[in-house]
């Protein structure tokens, strides 16, 4: 990727993905410069949620934005197949002022507006990736031939083109057969969800989301592929038990975004250093570094925190998702969020 090529060879994931995430963002918190957690708002902020309304959010339509339905596939394959390419491409947030002007929407709805577009022309598999070209992305995707879009298309061209070669080399036709392999070795049966999160970060790069704090320690955080066991047990969890990943999915962690941390500090959870502060709400661009990873990182912390102080009443990922859905709300919507443009994590 342009201006961040090391992120394509990220160190592989040994051992559990969802306690390397909250060991290493834990000590990103002990070490922050820029963010840190307000714990008497934290605690407020958990007495004041709907217990139920968080645990409900994933049964339904995320919005507008994301408003696809289990009962918008043919099988338990077609869910899961679509689970995983949208999970894969949920990127480009950093693009949102230029896909909002030249497109009149942002990054989540041009990647649903994509997927499906992919997916209506033809089954997601392995060779379709490979081979997606810049006519059939835009097409997809809805995306003007513009020079302020060119970087985004290159991103999803990327991202498709290492998926499809990967899943190639490993004589699989698609993400479900990928998905079933994962599910059939030993090592998934007493945690489904944590082998699917390590599987997927190991053998794709643009699932391999990990960064770099001020002090050279490394983060795990792995948004998309913990989104994806969500999206697969959203999508497919009603067509097959093994899609539910019950056995441990409630050890799953949020999925941080851009959005999350932004919901956090809008309700005071997260408070933020002048110079944080100023950059994201002057809307100057965050770039991938030190900075960004450390307000994911505590931002992730904090979700556990919160889902603590609400007794567990909910998970992790339920609240992420809770949070990411509350963002698209008008209010919360006008409140500043930052913005990475050299980054195919989030």
């Amino acid at each position: 990727m342009k201006g961040s090529d090391w992120q394509d060879f990220p160190p592989l994931i040994d051992g559990d993905p969802f306690a390397l995430a909250r060991s290493s963002c834990l000590h990103a918190v002990q070490v922050a410069r820029d963010v840190r957690i307000d714990e008497a708002k934290l605690q407020s902020f958990a007495l004041e949620l709907d217990c139920e309304a968080v645990r409900d959010v994933m049964k339904g339509s995320m919005g507008e934005n994301c408003d696809i339905l289990p009962g918008d596939f043919h099988d338990a394959d077609d869910a899961i197949n679509f689970a995983l390419v949208f999970s894969l491409l949920q990127f480009g947030h950093g693009f949102r002022r230029e896909l909002h002007r030249l497109c009149g929407r942002g990054a989540s709805k041009t990647i649903t507006i994509g997927v499906r577009n992919l997916r209506s022309e033809g089954p997601l598999h392995a060779a379709r990736l490979k081979h997606a070209g810049s006519t059939e992305v835009r097409q997809a995707f809805q995306l003007p031939d513009d020079l302020e879009l060119d970087e985004f298309v290159r991103q999803l061209i990327t991202v498709l083109h290492q998926a499809g070669t990967v899943l190639n080399r490993m004589a699989m036709n698609d993400f479900a057969a990928f998905f079933r392999q994962i599910l059939e070795a030993p090592e998934a049966r007493p945690s489904p969800a944590a082998a699917v999160v390590r599987q997927l970060a190991n053998h794709f790069p643009a699932f391999n989301d990990q960064a770099v704090l001020h002090d050279g320690s490394r983060v795990v955080l792995l948004k998309k592929a913990t989104l994806a066991v969500g999206e697969i047990r959203r999508l497919a969890g009603h067509r097959h038990p093994r899609c539910a990943m019950s056995e441990d999915f409630h050890r799953a962690v949020a999925p941080v975004d851009n959005v999350i941390p932004a919901m956090l500090a809008y309700h005071g959870v997260l408070s933020l250093s002048p110079t944080l502060y100023l950059t994201i709400h002057q809307r100057q661009p965050l770039e991938r570094g030190p900075k960004e990873a450390e307000l994911r990182s505590v931002a992730l912390v904090a979700c556990d925190w919160i889902v603590a102080a609400a007794n567990s009443e909910f998970t992790s990922l339920d609240l992420g998702y809770y949070l990411w859905r509350s963002g698209k709300a008008p209010k919360a919507r006008q409140f500043p969020r930052h913005h990475t443009k050299n980054t195919i994590f989030y």
